[in-house]
């Protein structure tokens, strides 16, 4: 079967726009997966879990996965949930090409954590009574 010429033109430009979506597509793709890489980064750097995260802004811990794979897009509202709940200006999450400048948090052990939940349910006496051996105790082993 012979191909006819005109009908090999439009095939052909058919192709290359079909190319060049594709380039976009890929360039897009990257950038996503960039951001969610910066995301999880930023994440890591304030030492909070993905449910942590996802918790602090209105997700769940799989849509926060789905995110810092790049596997979801980022819209401008999420961008503003996510920098107010990571403490950065929303420039700052959005710049993937640049260095994170954000110092680690520090965060407390678990041990500490749970600690400070088993004196908050005490009663508020007992509270009391225990902060203030802990200050007295705090004020003394910064003298020595």
């Amino acid at each position: 079967m012979e191909v006819n010429g005109d009908f090999a033109m439009p095939l052909t430009l058919v192709s290359v726009m079909a190319r060049i979506g594709a380039e976009e597509t890929d360039s897009t793709k990257a950038w996503h997966l960039a951001l969610g890489q910066r995301l999880a980064r930023l994440r890591k750097l304030r030492g909070l879990s993905q449910e942590e995260l996802a918790r602090r802004v209105g997700a769940i811990q799989v849509v926060i996965s789905d995110y810092e794979n790049g596997k979801t897009r980022l819209f401008a509202e999420t961008a503003v949930r996510f920098a107010a709940a990571l403490d950065v200006p929303v420039q700052e999450l959005l710049q993937v090409s640049k260095p994170i400048a954000v110092e680690a948090a520090h965060k407390p052990s678990r041990k500490l954590l749970r600690r400070m939940e088993q004196i908050e349910r005490l009663p508020r006496r007992k509270q009391t009574a225990l902060l203030t051996t802990i200050d007295t105790f705090l004020e003394n082993g910064q003298a020595s």
